[in-house]
């Protein structure tokens, strides 16, 4: 499948959206490969993040945590699928799920030594980053530990882990974990799901007030030494506050009447359309606008308006498609569920993701904003 049969088909969006996309490198950025990894940890992360909601103790199967707990016994109900091991699958977003990313490569020595981070000396290298939202929100950071051996697979290791604010992963209900075995824990009134076994990536997630939180290991690591970053974290709980808000030279405020151009086919004119403006914001990541949000008054009607060029797999599920690619009548009944709807919009220079929110309204109002988009 090549992208226009892929967007040609969003009007009949599913979890297959983004399973297969080809799309044009995004300027000065080399995001397809980090767009790839990062929806297969998403992936990975949505499964085994889905936790009984109702107390431990009246979920059946859930295991009380205790000091003599052992490593395997986390992963105790997971076993090696039969048959051969599938290849890796090949997935990708059609734009990375953030719209910045700051390293934190250069502070690893400054996070060990405040007790951010365990010291890892036996993992000498690290891809450490912290990726944010156009609006300057933090979408997730990750912590990597890497091992290498030269000329051999022996010594491999990568322990990573992930954490991002709660309201980011919240996960559907549709989710089968009958297909998935896996491992639950109760451990201080907290979940803790395991997923994977010897052999195979390993992934504990939990989740907190905080956040959610996951630790992993590849297939070469141990369970222990998967429990061991784990235990580590749970006496030092990993602060989401400190990683935000994003450093001014990364994610900068700017005019929008400064960039009239960045957006012009992914907004509509409000002006024609007899609308005023009651607010208007824009952000840049370098030079490069990666966020704009409007908000528009006509009468009673109130309209919501935000372009990204950073957009994840929950943003992608509940996108209609292409504007004039659909019918009316499913943006009006997706109006009826919800007071939003996310557009894909092909700018031929990089992807964007357009939200309408309409706060006040009906959805003739809608369906003239998205039929007025020029070049659709």
């Amino acid at each position: 499948m090549n992208a226009e049969e892929l967007f040609e088909s969003l009007e009949h969006i599913d979890a297959g959206l983004i399973e297969e996309a080809e799309t044009a490198p995004r300027r000065k950025t080399p995001w397809l490969a980090l767009a790839a990894a990062a929806c297969v940890c998403l992936i990975v992360g949505f499964l085994a993040l889905r936790q009984p909601s109702a107390p431990a103790e009246s979920v059946p199967g859930v295991q009380s945590w205790s000091e003599s707990l052992s490593a395997a016994d986390y992963f105790k109900n997971n076993t090696q699928p039969d048959g051969p091991a599938a290849a890796p699958a090949e997935v990708s977003l059609v734009m990375p799920p953030w719209a910045a990313v700051r390293s934190l490569d250069g502070e690893r020595a400054a996070l060990e030594a405040e007790g951010v981070l365990p010291e890892l000396p036996e993992h000498p290298e690290q891809s450490f980053q912290a990726q944010y939202s156009g609006d300057g929100s933090l979408y997730k950071v990750v912590f990597l530990w890497m091992r290498r051996s030269a000329g051999s697979l022996e010594g491999y290791s990568d322990l990573c882990l992930a954490a991002a604010p709660a309201e980011r992963h919240e996960v559907s209900d549709e989710i089968d974990m009958r297909e998935i075995p896996v491992t639950v824990t109760e451990r201080d009134g907290i979940l803790i799901t395991a997923a994977g076994c010897d052999g195979q990536e390993k992934t504990l997630t939990w989740q907190t007030d905080g956040g959610w939180y996951q630790v992993s290991g590849c297939w070469n690591d141990s369970m222990e030494d998967v429990v061991a970053l784990l235990d580590w974290f749970w006496a030092h709980p990993l602060d989401l506050a400190q990683f935000t808000p994003p450093p001014e030279d990364l994610l900068r405020e700017a005019d929008p009447a400064d960039h009239s151009d960045a957006f012009a086919n992914a907004i509509p004119d409000f002006a024609a359309l007899g609308y005023e403006a009651e607010s208007e914001r824009m952000t840049l990541s370098g030079d490069d606008p990666v966020w704009f949000e409007g908000v528009y008054t006509r009468g009673e009607t109130r309209i919501r308006w935000t372009v990204s060029t950073g957009a994840d797999a929950d943003a992608w599920a509940a996108c209609l498609g292409r504007p004039r690619k659909f019918m009316q009548v499913l943006l009006a009944e997706t109006l009826k569920e919800q007071d939003y709807v996310n557009l894909f919009i092909d700018t031929g220079d990089r992807p964007l993701l357009a939200t309408l929110r309409l706060e006040s309204g009906t959805p003739n109002d809608a369906a003239e904003l998205v039929d007025s988009l020029a070049g659709e």
